[in-house]
């Protein structure tokens, strides 16, 4: 088979990220358990996914909820009039986060006390959804938010510093269900895959939780890439371990591993962090990585994808990108310093200007991100 080494990377991303669907993920575990949701409360940057696949089973919901920074959502689900879709706001809660807290509550009170209600949550709930504790402004929370995103912690901290200020975090929203009989899937984008910390635990603490099941996680997508990799007969190496730190001194560190690596495909995951200037330029963390790499990789036949499973990094529209043992080449002539650059977390401009961004588009997931090289060498 003829391909190029990004199409063969863009192939791997699309086998990882097919095999975290939420809709598809939601839809097979709903179909080998015995559980029919009445009622269903959709939130985060999967929701949309993972509602869609709820409403195909043929299960008997009576209404749902639909909380989600999604502009666009499937006509399906538009047309479904049993569904309230609330847009709420990401990375950073605004007042549409307030209303969606409020529309959370309602949504549970409207229900029988002996509903059985069905939680699907995934990555970026903590800033869509949100009900202060008294006494609490939405400009101290904005205030926390913008610190946290700058400060480089990992979301395991940022979650915990942002259940302080909220009575649904933490295990609060349990506090409202009273009697309901409630399920919760999720779809884990923290280290560990803590339900405690993915969406900021609405429903789980260490006193107490609902049943809780994990139905996709950053290990299932890079098995799926590994798999697909195997299939072109190409030698693939799956790295365990998880990445995270500063996503420039990791770039140079991954850069290294792979120059003294063996030919083949070569798999990482985890998630790196980025502490931003006091005036930061265009890009992520998957960017920055990327970026970063790039120097080291000069002259190298290594192609190596960057990009998060979500389709997005940092604010940008762009999953993160693809750089080359020409990148960083093609980058000076340009005029860029590659290093400055970094340094002003404008990793997004250097490479849209080399043309090495990568662009899937909505993915319908969140676990976190994936680092996929190929290196060639004799016979691979």
């Amino acid at each position: 088979m003829e391909y190029t080494a990004r199409e063969l990377l863009s192939q791997l991303y699309h086998a990882a990220i097919d095999a975290v669907d939420g809709r598809f993920c939601v839809q097979q575990w709903l179909q080998q358990n015995p559980f029919q949701p009445q009622y269903v409360i959709a939130i985060g940057k999967a929701a949309s996914a993972m509602l869609h696949g709820a409403m195909e089973t043929g299960a008997q919901v009576q209404a749902a909820l639909l909380i989600s920074n999604a502009a666009r959502l499937p006509r399906k689900l538009l047309k479904d009039r049993r569904i309230r879709f609330v847009q709420s706001a990401h990375p950073a809660p605004d007042a549409s986060s307030l209303q969606a807290g409020d529309a959370l509550l309602q949504f549970v009170r409207n229900t029988p006390d002996d509903a059985r209600l069905l939680f699907l949550i995934s990555g970026g709930s903590s800033s869509m959804v949100d009900v202060l504790c008294e006494g609490v402004t939405l400009e101290q929370l904005q205030a926390l938010n913008r610190r946290l995103l700058a400060s480089g912690k990992s979301i395991e901290q940022m979650n915990a510093a942002r259940r302080e200020l909220s009575r649904i975090k933490g295990g609060g929203l349990l506090d409202f269900l009273g009697q309901r009989h409630a399920v919760q899937l999720l779809i884990s984008d923290v280290k560990g895959d803590d339900p405690r910390v993915i969406g900021s635990g609405l429903l789980s603490s260490e006193q107490r939780s609902v049943e809780t099941h994990i139905i996709a996680t950053l290990d299932d997508a890079l098995r799926a890439a590994q798999l697909q990799a195997q299939q072109y007969d190409l030698p693939v190496t799956l790295h365990p371990g998880f990445i995270e730190g500063e996503a420039a001194e990791q770039g140079k560190c991954l850069a290294a591993s792979l120059i003294a690596a063996a030919p083949g495909v070569h798999i990482f995951g985890g998630e790196t962090t980025v502490t931003l200037p006091d005036k930061p330029g265009i890009g992520g963390r998957n960017q920055t990585l990327a970026l970063a790499m790039a120097p080291q990789l000069s002259g190298q036949d290594i192609c190596v994808m960057c990009a998060g499973t979500d389709g997005i990094d940092g604010c940008t529209p762009c999953a993160g990108a693809v750089v080359t043992g020409d990148t960083a080449a093609r980058a000076q002539q340009m005029g860029f310093d590659i290093e400055q650059q970094l340094a002003a977390a404008n990793a997004g401009t250097v490479l849209m200007a080399t043309g090495d961004l990568f662009k899937p588009g909505p993915t319908n997931t969140n676990v976190m991100d994936v680092v996929l090289a190929y290196k060639r060498g004799e016979g691979v």
